[in-house]
C-alpha cells in the first residue's frame, strides 16, 4: 500500500500548490498546518484524500506530536514535504537586532531542522523528505540579506544531513530561483513566474523517480522546467 503525503506548511502560498498537485495525482495528502480554521477553510472536509493536522515543527517535541497524529489519520506516511517559509521584513543588516535575526532562524531554519531529524528516521527506506528553499541563496537583493541567509543556511542543513546520510528515506532541497504565483500574488503576478502547482508538480515529479532527480539540492528556475530534471542544479554536497 501507497503511504501518503504529509506536506508541513500546507496553508501557504507554496504549500497550497503542492496539496492541490498532489490530489490531482491521486496522492493522499495529510495537509499539515499551525491554523485548523485555515486548514479547514483550503481543505475542508468535503475534499476526498486530503486530511488535515494542526502542528507546530518549532521544537522537536512538537514534531513528534505532529507525527504521532498524522499518522492515526491517514496511516503509514512515506513521503514528507517541508514547506515552511515565515514572513519576514525587508531592511538593511544594520537595522536588525540579534534578537529579530534569531527570531527569523528559529521561524525559518530550525524548523526545518526539527522536521527533519526527528522525521527522516520515521520514513520507510523508499520515502523521500524534501524541503522547500529559495533561489536567495546564491543572491542578495536589496533589503533581503537575512532572507538569504536563511535560504543559504537551509541549502547547508540538507546537504549536510544527506552527506550524513547512509541509508533510508532519501533527502531533497528543492530551491524555487523564481518569483512564485501563489495565491497571495494571484493578482499581480506575470505570466512567467512559477506558479504554485507547478512547484506542485515539480514536487510530484521528484517523488515519483528521485534517480532523474539526484541531489540533494534542486532548482526550479522556470515554468517550462517543471517535471524534468535542472541540468544546472546547484546539486552536489
Amino acid at each position: 500500500m501507497v503511504g501518503a503525503l504529509l506536506i508541513i506548511g500546507a496553508t501557504g502560498d507554496v504549500g497550497q500548490g503542492i496539496v492541490r498537485a498532489a490530489r490531482t495525482q491521486g496522492r493522499m495528502v495529510i495537509a499539515a498546518g499551525r491554523s485548523a480554521q485555515k486548514l479547514d477553510r483550503l481543505f475542508g472536509a468535503a475534499q476526498a484524500g486530503i486530511w488535515t493536522c494542526v502542528g507546530d515543527v518549532a521544537s522537536e517535541q512538537g514534531v513528534w506530536e505532529l507525527w504521532n497524529a498524522a499518522s492515526e489519520l491517514a496511516g503509514p506516511i512515506e513521503s514528507v514535504v517541508i514547506s515552511v517559509n515565515a514572513p519576514n521584513r525587508a531592511g538593511p543588516l544594520s537595522q536588525w537586532s540579534g534578537e529579530d535575526m534569531s527570531s527569523l532562524l528559529d521561524a525559518n531554519l530550525l524548523t526545518h531542522f526539527n522536521a527533519a531529524k526527528v522525521m527522516l528516521p520515521l520514513l520507510p527506506a523508499h520515502g523521500m523528505l524534501v524541503g522547500i528553499g529559495g533561489g536567495a541563496a546564491d543572491w542578495v537583493f536589496p533589503g533581503m540579506a537575512p532572507l538569504s541567509i536563511v535560504q543559504a543556511g537551509l541549502r547547508m542543513l540538507y546537504r549536510g544531513l544527506a552527506r550524513e546520510r547512509t541509508d533510508g528515506a532519501q533527502i531533497r532541497e528543492l530551491m524555487i530561483v523564481s518569483m512564485v504565483n501563489g495565491k497571495s500574488k494571484r493578482d499581480r503576478a506575470p505570466p512567467e513566474w512559477v506558479t504554485d502547482e507547478d512547484v506542485g508538480r515539480h514536487v510530484c515529479a521528484i517523488l515519483a523517480a528521485p534517480d532523474r532527480f539526484p541531489g540533494p539540492i534542486l532548482q526550479l528556475k522556470s515554468r517550462g522546467q517543471v517535471g524534468r530534471p535542472d541540468q544546472l542544479s546547484a546539486g552536489g554536497y
